[in-house]
């Protein structure tokens, strides 16, 4: 299928920021095959998206909520946005059904989607979401195979602009490479670790010199304001303090981030920054950051029938998670990257 001098639409309303960030390496590589190319693209994600190289300007779309009236305005947005630019082929990366429903009404000579999505019947070729392996991006991979452009992504990538680094620098937080960075909670509960155990952590960076800091959005302020509470040594608490920039800027250049399977994970792998990742229900060999400076530590006990993934048969419990292996696998990063912390 000769695509070079075709128009494209890529469709990618995932509402999740992890999913959106892994998916972003094929989105890019897609953009560049084509003469034309429109990203359209959940709103809120917009900020994260200025700051992938190479991706192209999105058309933004708010997804919609759990009603009919909502739905409806999704889909009139999404086949209009799709339609004026009379794509010759239309790609669906997922995340809603009604975005895939107007993809598959855009009258595009090409329309692909993975076998078995939302109305996958009014799309014309299919992609095979374990054709290319057992990574999440490798699913997304497969729809850029199917429209004959397999392989040469790369992995996420985030670059903080010069106005972000200013804001970091205009915070008053001091040289950033002593700052370990942790998220201690996420979007899903049964991914979490325990909280007393991260004031522990806390605890332990801080005795060794180091600065730990709290990071995460509105929904984290809870879980932190719990770990809060165990700590002997109160860390920085950047929580619902820095835009998404601002952040990126600190995690390219803080000595470590620590956290959850969780979508900020995937932020730091993709800053750049080392990164320490508990995994227990979910499996780290689909889930994984995409980094070659990353270590997984996972739990030992096996999560119990009905609970947790049961799509993933070898997910373990987070409570399984010890303190012990969680500060081997930080002083190892801390090691590696500022061996005098050490000597």
């Amino acid at each position: 299928m000769k695509t070079n001098n075709q128009s494209a639409v890529l469709v990618m309303l995932d509402r999740h920021l992890g999913n959106f960030l892994v998916a972003s390496p094929v989105l890019r590589h897609l953009a560049r095959q084509f003469q034309t190319a429109q990203l359209i693209l959940h709103s809120p994600h917009a900020a994260l998206a200025q700051r992938i190289p190479g991706l192209p300007k999105p058309h933004l779309i708010s997804a919609a909520r759990d009603n009919l009236w909502s739905r409806a305005r999704l889909f009139h947005q999404t086949l209009s946005a799709i339609r004026q630019h009379r794509p010759q082929m239309v790609i669906d990366f997922g995340g809603s059904k009604t975005a895939a429903l107007a993809g598959g009404l855009s009258r595009a000579t090409w329309r692909i989607c993975h076998q078995g999505a939302p109305h996958a019947r009014l799309y014309n070729r299919h992609a095979d979401p374990g054709g290319l392996g057992h990574h999440r991006i490798d699913t997304y991979g497969a729809l850029a195979a199917a429209a004959g452009h397999g392989y040469g992504w790369g992995h996420p990538s985030l670059q903080a602009t010069e106005e972000d680094h200013a804001d970091l620098a205009s915070r008053g937080l001091g040289d950033p490479g002593d700052i370990v960075c942790l998220h201690v909670a996420g979007g899903k509960g049964y991914k979490h670790w325990p909280l007393e155990k991260y004031a522990r952590i806390i605890d332990w960076l801080a005795n060794q010199g180091l600065r730990p800091a709290l990071i995460g959005a509105a929904p984290d302020r809870l879980a932190a304001n719990q770990v809060l509470e165990h700590c002997q040594q109160r860390p920085l608490d950047l929580v619902e303090q820095l835009p998404i920039g601002t952040l990126i800027a600190l995690l390219s250049q803080c000595q470590l981030f620590v956290g959850n399977d969780s979508g900020p994970m995937h932020v730091a792998a993709a800053a750049g920054s080392p990164v320490v990742a508990l995994f227990g229900p979910t499996d780290p060999s689909r889930w994984g950051p995409l980094s070659n400076r990353t270590t997984i530590v996972r739990g030992t006990q096996a999560v119990a029938p009905g609970q947790g993934k049961s799509a993933y048969a070898e997910g373990r419990t987070m409570e399984s998670i010890s303190l012990d292996s969680v500060l081997a696998a930080i002083a190892q990063q801390l090691e590696t990257n500022t061996p005098s912390l050490f000597n």
